[in-house]
C-alpha cells in the first residue's frame, strides 16, 4: 500500500502486487489520494496495437508498490474536449430515457416498450 504522503507522478511506471499475488505493471494515468486508486495504463490483453487496457487498482489491497521509473518532467496537456458534441450527447440521452419512462408510465406492455426500442435504434 502506499506509504502516507506519497503520491505517483502521471507518466510513471510502475509495478504493483496484490493481496492475491497478481503483478500489475504500467504507466500511472492517474492517482486519487484520498481514496487510494491508481489508474495504470497497461498493454492491451487482446493484443492489438493501438489499444490499451486502464486498471483501477486499490492501494488498500496492494502489498507492494514499485516505482519503475520516475517521471519527472510535466505531463503533456490534456486533449480539449468537444464541449457542445457532449452537450448534444447528454440531451440526446436525456430525451431517450425521458421517453421510455414516459411509455413506462403510460401503461404501455413490456412487449410493446422492446418492440419500439428495436425499431429505434434500426
Amino acid at each position: 500500500m502506499a506509504a502516507p504522503g506519497e503520491y505517483f507522478s502521471v507518466g510513471s511506471q510502475v509495478s504493483c502486487r496484490t493481496c492475491q499475488e497478481q503483478r500489475l505493471q504500467g504507466e500511472v494515468v492517474a492517482f486519487d489520494y484520498p481514496s487510494k486508486m491508481l489508474a495504470l495504463k497497461c498493454p492491451s490483453s487482446s493484443g492489438k496495437p493501438n489499444h490499451a487496457d486502464i486498471l483501477l487498482v486499490n492501494l488498500q489491497y496492494v502489498s507492494e508498490v514499485e516505482i519503475i521509473n520516475d517521471r519527472t518532467e510535466t505531463p503533456p496537456p490534456l486533449a480539449s474536449l468537444n464541449v457542445s458534441k457532449l452537450a448534444n450527447k447528454a440531451r440526446t440521452e436525456k430525451e431517450e430515457k425521458m421517453s421510455q419512462a414516459y411509455a413506462i408510465s403510460a401503461g404501455v406492455s413490456l412487449e410493446g416498450q422492446q418492440l419500439f426500442q428495436t425499431i429505434h435504434k434500426t
